[in-house]
């Protein structure tokens, strides 16, 4: 093995070997220019990921592509991670009498930090004939982490890796997220959030399989190990929360497991500073608790199988409140770890303190969607278009005086469905706005619904059954891959109120705003738990005080499009809720679940406009993918935008008048990005 030895020469003179390969590859445009040092080889992709189409692909956790279609390979069911389950080990002896040189792997850094760039190369070797050792197709490379303590060298193949890829597939990676491919090296652009001290790539070629079928492969190469600096203690994932009275804020954040070597009584407590902007003299201290879950957790498959593409360690959550806050006043504020050593620190944020709740409050403004998902999922860049453009508005809003106050998502956040790695990386691309205003979430299909395994204690929304809800005019099913709400009821911490139910259920006051969030997961029936929860809580409102009566869920009531299974289970929903919504004077129904933007009439009850009732909105446009199917004739439907991602701005006027506005979401060459593509003014009569 070459360790780290200059190997630059061999990648140079290999790189002519192996053009003839690249160019049998469709996935590659190749164009190949003499330079002073070399070659250079340039690739552009011939396929694209289509955002029109419903079924998503959750990738690994590299994000690996197919290196003839470009498209991402599935995490939860991957042809390498079967075959090397499967596999039988071998070392380097059993094949260096067939080569004239082995080949080596090596990384340009072996010292990184969270979510730092990563480049792997390797050379191709020879075999004895002169010709390339590495068989791109089959030969392998395969990420390993662990602890410092650990020898990597010990884990079992079969089952200790993180992700894996052929040569082929690795170089194509490289060529997705860099643009620009080079044929022997493998460039991460952001190592992924692993709580792990340390990893390792090795190099595997694949041997013939044995007369019973079963893989062969024999090492030919490890890297050194790679550290990855304060990976345990670092605060990922920072998010903020409306708290359960006016003058707190919630703050939650994500750090490594607790380490073994850590003191006992000082195992990792979660801290933080907060002070008034600029009276940093003045600062608070607090401390919070910590959680965490595991796969036997989950209620079913995938989510609580433990393995590559599947579950990982969360590693521990932890929550604090920040009190006695004053009320509209600018904090600045960080959070850390103390963990023995000293306390590995966040950078430093800043938020603004609720204010005070009163009919007469000053005009505020907030953004809200559904249904978004992470832009590795591979469903093209809508999700991070979103919270590109959300963050834009939260950090350098238009009127300064009137900044954003907080992101409502309701349901359907990560669609990790069972992936655990997905959670981290959502959290990761929405931090630039979690950091600054609260994050208020509902439940979605693709956070809670499950088939089984829910007993005993599992779900944690309380229901007992194995399955759920899973009435027989709904398709609820397993959408969730088996989550049943465990990861988002771990993430998120939402206020309390009178018997409210963690994320799945609550209400809470800002400025002249009652918002009641519902789960439409759950049972909605008149007489239900949660029909009687809502019911209290929309007859405790005082309209005094809060004048205006949102209600949230991630699934809608008016349920246009032509697809009558979703359809069925929207007429159920108002049949259950229709005559409540209008008993409370409800004035707005947010949703998603739709992937598209609609608006109805205003007034709307019994499917009769102008009828008492609250206007709906469905927003279910962050970043899913697009549904193609068209609406029913009805009479409800005032405006209808399909294909088009966006979020909505909702700013409140006073205590009788509400601008709602649809925003579309773009990239930074998309000059309609930005545009507001449909507004409606919400009058009413106090």
């Amino acid at each position: 093995m070459m360790g780290r030895r200059n190997y630059e020469a061999l990648v140079d003179r290999e790189d002519q070997q192996l053009q003839k390969q690249l160019l049998r590859k469709s996935w590659w445009i190749m164009a190949v220019v003499a330079m002073a040092g070399g070659v250079a080889i340039f690739c552009s992709s011939s396929h694209s990921p289509n955002s029109h189409q419903h079924q998503h692909t959750i990738p690994t956790l590299l994000s690996v592509v197919h290196h003839e279609t470009g498209d991402y390979l599935v995490a939860l069911n991957n042809p390498v991670y079967e075959r090397l389950k499967k596999a039988k080990f071998h070392d380097t002896l059993l094949v260096a009498n067939n080569a004239k040189e082995i080949p080596s792997l090596h990384v340009n850094r072996y010292q990184i930090g969270v979510r730092d760039p990563l480049t792997l190369h390797w050379t191709l070797g020879q075999n004895i004939q002169g010709e390339p050792f590495l068989d791109e197709d089959k030969d392998l490379i395969t990420l390993h982490c662990g602890d410092k303590t650990m020898d990597l060298r010990a884990m079992d193949p079969s089952t200790d890796f993180l992700d894996a890829a052929t040569i082929a597939q690795a170089r194509s990676t490289s060529c997705r997220h860099s643009g620009e491919a080079h044929p022997q090296k493998w460039h991460i652009p952001s190592f992924p959030i692993l709580r792990h001290e340390i990893c390792q790539f090795a190099l595997y070629k694949a041997l013939p399989d044995t007369t019973d079928g079963q893989p062969q492969y024999a090492l030919l190469d490890r890297t050194d190990p790679i550290e990855i600096e304060s990976s345990r203690t670092l605060p990922t994932g920072i998010h903020l929360a409306l708290g359960s009275t006016p003058n707190e804020m919630v703050v939650q954040f994500t750090s490594g497991d607790v380490h073994p070597h850590f003191p006992r009584n000082q195992e990792g407590t979660p801290v933080a500073r907060y002070s008034k902007q600029g009276s940093k003299d003045d600062a608070q201290k607090a401390t919070g608790t910590s959680h965490t879950y595991s796969a036997k957790d989950m209620c079913e498959a995938p989510a609580n199988i433990t393995e590559a593409g599947k579950f990982q360690s969360p590693g521990m959550i932890h929550v604090i409140r920040l009190v006695d806050l004053e009320p509209n006043t600018a904090y600045e504020y960080k959070v850390g770890l103390s963990h023995g050593q000293g306390i590995t620190w966040s950078d430093s944020y800043s938020f603004l303190s609720p204010p005070l709740v009163t009919g007469d409050a000053a005009p505020h403004s907030y953004l809200v969607y559904g249904d978004q998902g992470c832009p590795a999922t591979g469903w093209g860049d809508g999700g991070k278009w979103v919270a590109a453009m959300t963050a834009r508005e939260v950090l350098n809003p238009k009127d300064k005086n009137q900044p954003i106050r907080s992101v409502h998502h309701f349901g359907d956040l990560s669609y990790a469905v069972g992936a655990a790695h997905i959670w981290d990386a959502w959290l990761n691309m929405i931090s630039p706005f979690t950091t600054k205003v609260p994050l208020m979430v509902a439940v979605g299909n693709h956070e809670y619904d499950h088939l089984s395994g829910g007993g005993n204690g599992k779900d944690p929304s309380g229901v007992k059954n194995e399955d759920g809800y899973r009435p027989t005019w709904g398709n609820f099913v397993n959408d969730s891959g088996g989550e049943c709400g465990v990861p988002t009821s771990n993430y998120f911490t939402m206020p309390n109120s009178t018997k409210s139910n963690g994320v799945f259920w609550y209400s809470y006051d800002f400025a002249n705003v009652h918002t009641t969030v519902i789960s439409s997961e759950h049972d909605l029936a008149p007489g239900s738990v949660q029909y009687q929860w809502l019911e209290a809580d929309l007859r405790s409102v005082n309209r005094t005080l809060t004048p205006w009566l949102i209600v949230e869920s991630h699934r809608p009531l008016y349920e246009s499009q032509i697809n009558w299974e979703n359809n069925d289970v929207g007429i159920v929903l108002r049949l259950e809720l229709d005559d409540l919504l209008v008993d409370y004077k409800v004035d707005v129904v947010l949703t998603g679940h739709y992937h598209a933007y609609l608006r109805t009439c205003d007034g709307l009850h019994n499917a009769k406009c102008h009828n008492g009732g609250p206007i709906h909105l469905t927003i279910g446009s962050a970043g899913a993918a697009f549904l193609d199917t068209d609406l029913y004739s009805n009479s409800w439907t005032d405006k209808f935008i399909k294909n088009e991602f966006g979020y909505g701005r909702i700013t409140v006027a006073n205590a009788t008048a509400l601008h709602f506005e649809f925003v579309k979401a773009g990239d930074s060459d998309d000059k309609t990005a930005g545009e507001v593509h449909d507004e409606v003014w919400i009058v009413r009569e106090r």
